[in-house]
């Protein structure tokens, strides 16, 4: 697919929805264009390419500010910051990976060294074949803006495998520009979320108090994510389910480490193994013959 044909999609997708909710107009509007005219200092980062789990990750955190009693407000309307109990915030970022209006070529990928320096980073990475499958449902049921097949979306120049690879290896050969760089997997967070949400949440200056933590990660899990979608009590548009009405067409879909594997022909799994050894950074666990 180029990047005309998905941005038209993309756009077409965004404007029926418009049309059912014209609340989406004002979201979109300061979500995209106004909030991102006057960003507040960030002081820390937590990126991801799409279909990593930020959303997860961010629900979690700011359940557990309010938990703990501290304002976790996010800066206009724009739920991607989220405010540090010391009143200075932090950002979940796609970064490079965004869809939105459309995604960047591979050529087109270039890490802003200016921006990150300085900073904070927590880069969250995923099982590729996981992101891949995860992220044609999404495209395909949710936005309706992919039409060919999985096959076929795992190849495909803008959002397939190579993308993803180009993605995470930018950011790994990169990890040494921000003050600080902590990698966080999705498949440690699933299975020890406790670990993994003090990791991440202590890295980016948050005091964890376990028991609260608990509760928070309690909150959020995969049933209860699902249930906010579907009770839309969530205010982004990306938390509701999607046109469809169907579990394929939901942000929450499975969550299931390794859930690849039941989706994709073992040609295809064996196309991903091949260019995740040759291609993959060594120091994303991916690329060892284990995880494969």
């Amino acid at each position: 697919m180029n990047q005309i044909v998905f941005g038209a999609r993309n756009l077409c997708d965004k404007a029926r929805k418009m049309v059912k909710d014209p609340y989406l107009l004002g979201f979109y509007l300061n979500t995209y264009v106004f909030s991102r005219r006057k960003e507040p200092r960030t002081a820390s980062y937590v990126v991801s390419y799409p279909k990593c789990g930020r959303t997860w990750s961010r629900t979690t955190l700011r359940r557990y500010l309010d938990l703990a009693g501290t304002a976790a407000g996010a800066f206009e309307s724009d739920g991607n910051f989220v405010r540090r109990p010391d009143s200075r915030f932090l950002k979940f970022d796609e970064d490079q990976g965004s869809w939105v209006p459309t995604p960047l070529r591979i050529d087109q990928l270039r890490f802003h060294a200016r921006k990150y320096r300085g900073k904070k980073v927590c880069f969250m990475a995923r099982h590729p074949g996981d992101v891949l499958v995860s992220s044609w449902y999404h495209l395909t049921y949710r936005e309706r803006i992919y039409t060919r097949g999985l096959s076929e979306f795992i190849r495909d120049e803008l959002v397939g495998i190579e993308k993803v690879i180009a993605f995470m290896n930018m950011w790994m050969e990169n990890r040494h520009v921000p003050e600080a760089f902590h990698l966080a997997t999705y498949e440690r967070m699933r299975e020890d979320p406790l670990s993994g949400f003090t990791g991440m949440f202590t890295f980016l200056g948050v005091e964890v108090k376990p028991e609260l933590l608990r509760a928070a990660i309690e909150g959020t899990s995969f049933e209860n994510m699902k249930q906010m979608e579907l009770q839309k009590e969530l205010a982004e548009p990306w938390m509701r389910i999607g046109a469809e009405k169907t579990d394929r067409a939901m942000k929450v879909r499975k969550g299931k480490v390794g859930g690849y594997k039941d989706e994709l022909s073992p040609e295809d799994i064996a196309f991903l193994h091949r260019t995740m050894a040759a291609k993959l950074h060594p120091e994303l666990p991916y690329a060892q013959p284990a995880a494969l």
